[in-house]
């Protein structure tokens, strides 16, 4: 049976700009967002990394830099996300970042070497190398803050906890590789998962661990007195030193442990970075003329007119008395009641306050 009103049209397929619009796609700003190059970079470089070419079996040094910083630019992504840093610029990001590449790793090596660094113990561990590390990591973040002090100071330390991250990031991916190079020896499936772990998860515990310091350098930036500022920053150390030390005391053996301090660690890192609370200074209150007993009396909404006394005392637990009315002129009668109110006062001429 047929349509009763003909045959239906067929509709024509998309057009081939529409199927495929690479115009569009090329003049859009999300083509050249930094995010879009990332996430094709994430997906792209593990292949490309497993088959980089090395000197030897043993030799994987350039493969362990591929992934560990592969890792750290998927953490970076995250942290991002999570923490939505407001005042932080690109330029800002890559200096601290940059500055950190360069230094953080010689100056922690030689904090471990001078204290002679061991973790035989939960005090020794904390001591000799949880404090070099996490203060390596805040170097970068402390010495911008204190070079750009007045371009930092809008900065809210969510945005010191987010650049503090990144520093950590970056250490955790060069401790990575400098560990895969120099201490580590794939012979077994165990040591083959160490790895892993460190390439995977190290950089962003590092990074928990130093956005808790760079936190606290941020409370502590809002403070000009030496009391308040060397607490903050002191406290902003030993938290997440003593997670370090923890963490390499029960890392490798107790399982339980161990991933409850990680956890712990990331949760305190969330904690700062979604809910944590400013601090406001209060501003110094400064009178002319204390009040010694009680409270001062309200003020008079309206001014007092001319020839009338000075306005009385107010009893705070009285209402304020009525604005006295304008001086009637000589010859003027009053005004009569708009309501249907009897007035209270006699109806004869009231003599005119403050005339004779």
């Amino acid at each position: 049976m047929s349509a009763p009103y003909g045959p239906r049209p067929r509709t024509p397929l998309p057009d081939v700009s529409v199927l495929f619009p690479w115009r569009a796609w090329t003049r859009h700003p999300w083509f050249r967002s930094w995010t879009t190059w990332v996430f094709v970079a994430l997906i792209a470089v593990p292949p490309l990394a497993t088959t980089l070419p090395t000197s030897g079996s043993d030799d994987i040094l350039l493969p362990s830099i591929v992934f560990a910083f592969y890792f750290a630019a998927a953490w970076f992504l995250v942290l991002w996300k999570v923490v939505a840093p407001g005042g932080v610029t690109g330029p800002v990001l890559a200096l601290v970042a940059g500055i950190a590449l360069v230094v953080e790793a010689p100056v922690a090596v030689t904090l471990e070497r001078a204290l002679a660094a061991d973790t035989d113990t939960l005090l020794a561990g904390i001591v000799t190398v949880g404090v070099p590390e996490e203060l390596a990591k805040l170097l970068p973040v402390a010495a911008l803050a204190l070079v750009h002090r007045r371009a930092w100071h809008s900065l809210s330390p969510r945005d010191f906890l987010f650049l503090g991250a990144t520093c950590g990031l970056v250490f955790g991916a060069v401790e990575a590789v400098k560990y895969a190079n120099d201490y580590m020896v794939i012979d077994d499936a165990r040591s083959g998962l160490t790895l892993a772990w460190r390439l995977l998860t190290g950089p962003i515990v590092h990074a928990c661990w130093a956005g808790l310091s760079a936190y606290f350098l941020g409370l502590a930036s809002r403070y000009r007195d030496a009391g308040p500022w060397l607490a903050l920053a002191g406290l902003g150390i030993g938290l997440p030193a003593l997670l370090h030390g923890l963490n390499n005391r029960v890392a490798g053996e107790y399982g339980v442990a161990w991933a409850a301090v990680e956890g712990f660690s990331a949760l305190l890192f969330l904690g700062y970075a979604r809910i944590g609370l400013v601090a406001v200074i209060p501003p110094r209150v400064t009178t002319a003329v204390p009040w010694a007993v009680g409270h001062p009396p309200a003020p008079v909404a309206a001014p007092w007119p001319a020839g009338h006394p000075s306005a009385p005392v107010v009893d705070p637990a009285r209402p304020a008395p009525a604005a006295w009315p304008p001086p009637l002129r000589p010859g003027t009668p009053p005004p009569s009641t708009t309501s249907g109110r009897v007035p209270d006062l006699p109806t004869t001429r009231l003599p005119v306050v403050g005339r004779p």
